[in-house]
């Protein structure tokens, strides 16, 4: 499955005098994240999910969970479609979901290394009113099951 942050963003198109100009939104090349006083320099195509909690926001990845500057809105723009929201306080990189879980009281995704090999995950919740648009997205493109 191709990384969803490979998606190309539409041009901008914007007339000065008699030529227009096509301006493209520049990719994120690098996410920039906290630990203690130091910088993390994070490949986006690396990154599990963004989480919200406690008024701050944080990056999830192989490396760990880091502090960042930016809203879950803010990450969302600059990103685009290639994050999912599943959650008020959890946007998500598709590319990373192992497992979308039916539990009591909701739906969950665990998110991040390869289970079979025991790596690092995460689980995020994810709300009722988002869980049907995840899973169409998560099997659009996908085989095995029958009754999609």
């Amino acid at each position: 499955m191709g990384n969803v942050l490979d998606i190309p963003r539409a041009p901008v198109t914007t007339v000065t005098g008699l030529r227009p100009r096509v301006h493209r939104r520049p990719r994120v090349s690098r996410v920039v994240a906290r630990r203690n006083k130091s910088l993390v320099f994070l490949d986006p195509k690396k990154i599990w999910a963004f989480e919200a909690a406690d008024r701050l926001t944080f990056v999830h990845s192989r490396e760990g969970r880091f502090a960042i500057d930016l809203s879950l809105a803010a990450i969302e723009a600059s990103f685009g479609r290639a994050l999912f929201r599943v959650h008020r306080n959890w946007v998500v990189n598709l590319a990373y979901v192992k497992e979308l879980e039916r539990v009591m009281g909701g739906t969950s995704l665990t998110i991040g290394g390869d289970l079979e090999r025991g790596e690092q995950t995460i689980r995020a919740p994810v709300s009722h009113d988002r869980a049907k648009a995840l899973r169409n997205v998560l099997l659009k493109n996908a085989t095995g099951l029958r009754n999609l």
